[in-house]
């Protein structure tokens, strides 16, 4: 049977990676995860390994990031075959076109894709006929139509937490790492989802983007995990949405605190949220939920990002949250083309009226994998050749005049919310260069907000910080969309639990 390396920079546990292992796994293959940031000599481990495929798993600024790891280890085995999956490749495959580095690229859902792919190498097979992957035909990217999505996640098996868990830190830590369900309930207009539920689906009917683990299952997965890993003392569930399906929260609620008994956070929509469903959650030891507002602007989030929420529900959830005792923190968005600075100083004083226990603030990014971003390039408001990292906290792409003051903003809108002369005291600072005092400023107000907030833990989120600071504040390549022949550079915007794509 095949030897499966999954490669990523990020220290963290993909869901879609644990997946995926898994399905390999029970169908004979043998798999491991290696992760740049927890091994030291991380080509030569990978290279002792003796893998028979790679799985690059890639979001956009990341796809090149393993070339020249790739190149090496060709020499050492000629016949080692490279996959890369993720929101990236899932959107765009030009990275076929480097032969060298990439043989195939799978797109959206990965489990049984994946299998096919590694089950024609190893047979000697040809891979043309195989849904979602992707590869050279007559020396132009293809990728081949989707199969249906998996409808009942019950059916797979447990993700495979042992590839992480191998890693002393990731074992170690309070805080466990899982999702309950693939999907979201909007179709944002800055986030890839909207185009995912077009190109991500194969279009058979009754097939449902948006899927649940039934309550029972996911219970058993816990005790599973805990079984053998029992130091974790708290929950993180990844989903884009915990209330994803009406009803699950209310049967969560009987369930959970007797079979697993482990508080969480969790993210929530609260267009779909009620007083009902937040009682619920309670009960069940929900600490902290995070939800977006993006924009104190009504008319923004209506008609431009197509979010939903009136402010009846904005201002209205946080009073319920708070009744129930639930620490709750806001993602906002500066910059994009829909608002002046003016405007996003309207989502610093929305902040200040909610009185959020934390903001999460990312700085917009276009890409063509979405309504807007696609609006953006048609309408030149991108500057194509600035390189800003593969983040959301670095740096901002768009052209416009007061792009330096929109990013000091980013950096410092935590001081605005909850000084009480914050405002003024904002205008004033971003107005001077940016500086690292701003940098860490913004790091700063994350690391409390994450560690104390959400339940974390100081050290732990301290420590995990420090192991990915390069992916906050990074450069080099990939963040220009104009990267080695690349013209279309897309964004894994939210954590929906479609990185099962590999």
């Amino acid at each position: 049977m095949a030897r499966i390396a999954f490669i990523v920079t990020t220290c963290h546990e993909f869901e879609g990676v644990k997946v995926l292992s898994s399905v390999l796994k029970a169908h004979g293959h043998q798999t491991d995860c290696f992760i740049t940031a927890e091994e030291p000599h991380f080509h030569e481990v990978v290279e002792a390994w003796q893998p028979d495929v790679i799985g690059i798993y890639a979001t956009t600024g990341q796809e090149n990031w393993a070339k020249h790891h790739v190149n090496a280890w060709r020499k050492q085995f000629p016949h080692l075959r490279v996959v890369m999956g993720g929101p990236h490749p899932s959107f765009d495959a030009e990275v076929l076109r480097d032969g060298a580095y990439v043989d195939a690229t799978i797109k959206a859902e990965g489990e049984y894709a994946m299998l096919d792919l590694v089950n024609a190498w190893e047979n000697n097979n040809s891979i043309e006929l195989i849904p979602n992957v992707g590869f050279l035909r007559d020396g132009e990217p293809w990728t081949n139509p989707i199969r249906p999505v998996i409808q009942d996640l019950d059916s797979l098996p447990f993700p495979d937490v042992d590839i992480f868990y191998k890693y002393p830190f990731l074992r170690a830590k309070r805080v466990m790492q899982v999702h309950a369900s693939r999907g979201c309930q909007n179709s944002c207009t800055y986030c890839s989802v909207g185009l995912m539920k077009k190109e991500w689906i194969s279009g058979k009917v009754g097939e449902k983007f948006n899927r649940v683990k039934s309550v029972d299952y996911l219970v058993e997965e816990m005790n599973d995990i805990l079984a053998r890993y029992p130091n974790f003392r708290m929950v993180n569930f990844g989903d884009a949405a915990l209330n994803m399906e009406r009803g699950w929260v209310q049967e969560f609620a009987e369930k959970w605190p007797e079979k697993v008994g482990l508080p969480f956070a969790c993210n929530v929509n609260i267009n779909f949220l009620d007083e009902d469903d937040i009682e619920a959650m309670s009960r069940a030891g929900c600490t902290s939920v995070q939800f977006g507002l993006e924009s104190g602007s009504e008319d923004v989030r209506l008609r431009v990002y197509k979010k939903g929420y009136t402010d009846k529900v904005v201002y209205g959830i946080p009073k319920l949250l708070k009744k129930y005792k639930i620490t709750f923190r806001t993602n906002n968005i500066m910059g994009s083309p829909a608002e002046t600075l003016e405007d996003m100083f309207n989502t610093v004083r929305t902040n200040k009226a909610i009185k959020p226990n934390g903001c999460t603030v990312l700085i917009y990014r276009p890409f063509k994998s979405t309504e807007l971003g696609r609006e953006d390039f048609e309408k030149e408001r991108v500057e194509v050749g600035k390189d800003i990292g593969p983040s959301l906290q670095n740096d901002s792409q768009m052209r416009r005049k007061d792009v330096e003051e929109v990013v000091n903003l980013q950096k410092l809108f935590n001081i605005a919310v909850y000084l009480p002369f914050g405002i003024p005291l904002v205008k004033a600072l971003i107005k001077f260069p940016r500086n690292p005092v701003f940098d860490w400023t913004l790091l700063a107000f994350l690391w409390y907000q994450h560690a104390v907030v959400s339940g974390y833990g100081m050290m732990d989120d301290f420590r995990l910080g420090l192991k990915n600071i390069g992916q906050i504040f990074g450069k080099g390549g990939g963040g220009t969309h104009e990267g080695e022949g690349s013209k279309n550079q897309f964004l894994d915007t939210l954590d929906t639990g479609q990185d099962a794509a590999i």
